[in-house]
Order: structure tokens, then C-alpha cells, then sequence
């Protein structure tokens, strides 16, 4: 737990500020846009694509070790990776949402993590590979994000195959403070029926 808490904390402020600024200047920019019943699939990819552009943007060092990566153009995907740790940032649009893996063979790979040990070994690096679920609160408008761990296939109405789940902070120093508790009940989340805005092959747009 401590190697993907000082991962992660050079994540923990930029992300907060940059989707922040996103849902900021979408509202500004689009306010005809603003009734997600009816627009929000495109304050997903909009906001999306906002953040992409703010990150491509910082200044060297701003995000640590951690870059942009995989490709944009492909229906707004956004991910990141500090060469250790791979996030890829998934739209929640209720929550506690942890969107399946779907039928697409790169995706379910990329959510078979093997379950974490008791222990970690004390050499080498992890490469574990994260979702970073995100959903702007309709009222503030303030971004929040879960760090996920997948750990195997589910399917739409399924309960979600995780062995981590937690709520990044806003600051590095929170995050540092944060405790983790394990449980032998593992993390067996319940997941309702939906369609995953990010699926691809799978799905169409969904709001938040």
C-alpha cells in the first residue's frame, strides 16, 4: 500500500485542480449545455478532453515522474503512467460505479491485476495497473476520484472484482495521512446495471 501511496501522490493535486478547471470552463463556455439529462454525455467528453488538454500542457515536473499516454483520439481515452503504475481514468456517473472490462480483449488484460499479497516483495517495482474513477459533483462541481485495483472479468449487473478501492485526496499530505484498513471480506463491490461512456465497442456515452 505504501509504494502506490508515494505513486500517487504527485497525482493528487494536479488532478483535483485540472478537472476542476474543466467542469469551470465548460459551464462558462457551454452554458446552453448544462441539463445533463439531456447533455451530459457531452460534459464527459467534454471535460475529458478539457483535462487532457491542461495536462498536456504543465510545465516539466509539475506531475513528478507521471506522463500522458495511450491514445486521446481514441474516444477520449485518458491515461497516465509513471512507468511503474499505469491510471486509466474511467467517467463514473453515479457512485461507487467501477465500470466492467466489457468484451474487448486489450481491456479485460488490462484489469487482471494478480490479487495483491499479504506482503510485497522488497525488490523490484509493481506494475500495477489502476482505474482512476471520476465524477464531478453536480451541485459544487468539484471533482472527485477513486483509485481502483481490478482483479479479474465481470459483466453489466455483476459485482465488481477488486482488491483496492479508495478515495484519492485532494493533497499529497492528506494522502500520505491516509490509513488503509484490510479486510478478509476482500472489496466485492455491487455495480447496477449501466453503459460505460468509455466502452468502445461496448457501449455509448453516459453523463456525469
Amino acid at each position: 500500500m505504501e509504494r502506490i501511496r508515494t505513486a500517487l501522490s504527485d497525482l493528487c493535486e494536479p488532478l483535483h485542480d485540472t478537472f476542476a478547471w474543466a467542469e469551470q470552463t465548460r459551464r462558462a463556455r457551454l452554458p446552453e449545455l448544462i441539463d445533463s439529462e439531456f447533455y451530459g454525455w457531452h460534459a464527459t467528453h467534454t471535460i475529458r478532453a478539457l483535462a487532457h488538454h491542461k495536462l498536456r500542457e504543465v510545465k516539466p515536473g509539475t506531475l513528478g515522474p507521471w506522463r500522458l499516454t495511450g491514445r486521446h483520439s481514441q474516444n477520449g481515452a485518458l491515461w497516465l503512467t509513471d512507468s511503474n503504475y499505469r491510471v486509466q481514468l474511467l467517467h463514473a456517473h453515479v457512485d461507487d460505479h467501477i465500470p466492467p472490462p466489457g468484451t474487448n480483449a486489450a481491456r479485460q488484460a488490462y484489469y487482471n491485476n494478480p490479487p495483491l499479497p499479504f506482503q510485497l516483495p522488497l525488490g523490484g517495482e509493481p506494475n500495477d495497473r489502476l482505474l482512476g474513477i471520476w465524477r464531478i459533483d453536480p451541485v459544487s462541481a468539484a471533482p472527485t476520484f477513486r483509485i481502483v485495483r481490478t482483479i479479474g472479468r465481470w459483466k453489466w449487473g455483476e459485482r465488481a472484482k477488486v482488491d483496492l478501492e479508495f478515495v484519492l485526496p485532494e493533497t499529497a499530505e492528506e494522502l500520505t495521512d491516509l490509513e488503509f484498513q484490510p479486510t478478509d471480506e476482500g472489496l466485492d463491490l455491487w455495480m447496477p446495471e449501466a453503459e460505460d461512456e468509455e466502452g468502445g465497442d461496448d457501449a455509448p456515452g453516459l453523463s456525469g
